[in-house]
């Protein structure tokens, strides 16, 4: 008896494991498929159009957002950049009661659904993740029209996804790790590049001053101690015969002065 009890047990525990796998998964299946129904096919022709008709406007907008060519990691990308496609729809106006506002209209309220059930359709990052996917965030500057082109390729993106029964529970934490390295310093966009040349050579041009200003100053003191000691090396060398003496003229002169006297005396 004690045995058969024991293997009663057991079949019984099997029995609610598979019945709790079961139902688990038929949980997962239901709350997929009321993932997918979220984006339809309108929403993305809705957005097609809204891209279409900014093809001609001559703006430009800049907006944060996620390199996903840098990620190369589809889940990862979806769930780094869902938050910041909620910013955008946000920012994206268009004439008020036009049907392009109807339609944007449409699109946040799709936006809205994903994340408002119990279980949202794309988890959560955990504070780890949500950290390291802001290493990941980059600074895009685009026409309108390619901004929308990229939110319907993003919400076309989630589409996909979920039709292969993805359910976001994958940690992306080493992915951003080896994939973003992190935000850029402050200065670092190309204009603020192009700027910080000059601003070097501006720093560096007082020590260039300084520098040939010390070069000179020692040429000059080496110039003039090469020339004095040329000039007493003249001085002390002894009169060769023959040489000219300093003193030669002096002479001639006096001794002229002489014969001078000497012819005014025979006049006399």
């Amino acid at each position: 008896m004690p045995r058969l009890g024991a293997k009663v047990c057991l079949l019984r525990c099997s029995l609610l494991s598979s019945l709790l796998l079961l139902l688990l998964r038929i949980h997962e299946t239901e709350q997929n498929s009321y993932c997918q129904q979220i984006i339809t096919e309108r929403h993305l022709a809705e957005l097609e159009e809204l891209a279409d008709t900014q093809m001609q406007h001559p703006g430009r907008v800049s907006f944060k957002f996620i390199d996903k060519m840098q990620l190369n990691d589809s889940i990862c990308y979806v769930k780094a950049a869902f938050p910041l496609m909620g910013k955008i729809l946000e920012r994206t106006e268009f004439k008020e009661n036009s049907s392009n506002a109807r339609k944007m209209q449409t699109v946040r309220r799709m936006y809205n659904h994903i994340d408002e059930s119990v279980e949202p359709c794309i988890r959560e990052e955990d504070e780890e993740e949500r950290m390291l996917s802001q290493m990941c965030f980059k600074e895009f500057t685009t026409s309108p029209y390619e901004m929308l082109v990229l939110v319907k390729d993003f919400f076309q993106d989630i589409k996909r996804l979920l039709q292969n029964q993805e359910t976001f529970e994958k940690d992306c934490s080493r992915v951003y790790r080896r994939a973003c390295p992190g935000p850029k310093k402050a200065g670092s966009s190309p204009e603020q590049r192009r700027k910080e040349p000059p601003a070097r050579e501006g720093r560096q041009e007082p020590l260039i001053y300084i520098t040939v200003a010390s070069v000179v100053a020692v040429l000059l003191a080496t110039g003039g101690l090469l020339f004095y000691k040329y000039k007493s090396r003249v001085l002390e060398r002894p009169l060769e015969d023959g040489s000219c003496d300093p003193e030669e003229p002096e002479r001639r002169a006096l001794q002229g002065a002489r014969e001078c006297s000497e012819l005014e005396t025979q006049d006399l």
